[in-house]
This record gives structure tokens, sequence and C-alpha cells, in this order.
């Protein structure tokens, strides 16, 4: 029987709501990105280590584009490097689609083929010592 790939690799597509944001016009925080990129990590973590781990360091952020309420964002999580204990993610956040408002409680939107970036990042966690 083949011994299956390890999966350091994970993808998470959300759409933001009036709910992610404080902001006039449905700005989306930064907060709520870094927030989508640690439940994109925690989900590899799982599948590799059996744990999510504990949140060590944001490495470098960059929030390279506004983001707004409606939007809809794929995470991307990819295992860059490890120690005995530590693992670092490149995050990134795409823009798939942005939506407007047409009336009548309908919307429309623009869709980014591809996606577009909208923010990165380098995520460090550590698994529980065992």
């Amino acid at each position: 029987m083949a011994e299956k790939e390890p999966v350091t690799e994970g993808m998470l597509r959300v759409r933001l709501g009036q709910h992610d944001t404080h902001y006039a016009e449905g700005l989306i925080p930064a907060a709520t990105i870094m927030r989508l990129f640690a439940d994109c990590q925690s989900e590899v973590s799982i599948r590799m280590d059996g744990v999510d781990g504990y949140m060590a360091a944001y490495e470098k952020s960059e929030f390279l584009k506004p983001v707004y309420a409606g939007d809809y964002i794929e995470i991307r999580a990819k295992l860059i490097g490890q120690g005995n204990r530590s693992r670092r993610f490149a995050m990134e956040a795409l823009r798939c689609l942005a939506t407007k408002e047409l009336g009548g409680g309908l919307s429309g939107g623009t869709i980014f083929d591809p996606p577009e970036l909208v923010a990165r990042a380098t995520l460090v966690c550590v698994k529980p010592r065992t």
C-alpha cells in the first residue's frame, strides 16, 4: 500500500459579512484577515501533527489592498519550514469576488480570475511538548 503524502498546504474560502467589520463602508479590519490566517494554519497543523499548536508569531504581515464586507476571499497556508516543534507557514489572502448591491435585495459582483492578492504574512506556530 502506498504511503500518503503529508499534508503541508491548506485553503479556506469565506464570504466576509457586516459582522466581520466595525468600520465605515464595510471595510474589513486587518485583524479579521489575521484570524482567518490562524484558522487555516490550524487545520493544516491538525492534519500534520494531530494538534493545532500555539501561535508564536507573525514574522511579517502585509496588507496590500482593502477588503470589504461582501468580498469572497480565499486563505492559503503553505508550510515553508519546520523545526522539532515549530512550524513556519506562508499565508496569502486572495480576493476571488467583490460584491456590489444591485437593489431589491440582489447583489452582483466582479470576479477576479486569477484572484488578486490582498494580504500575505509569515506565521509561526509551536506544537506542544509531548
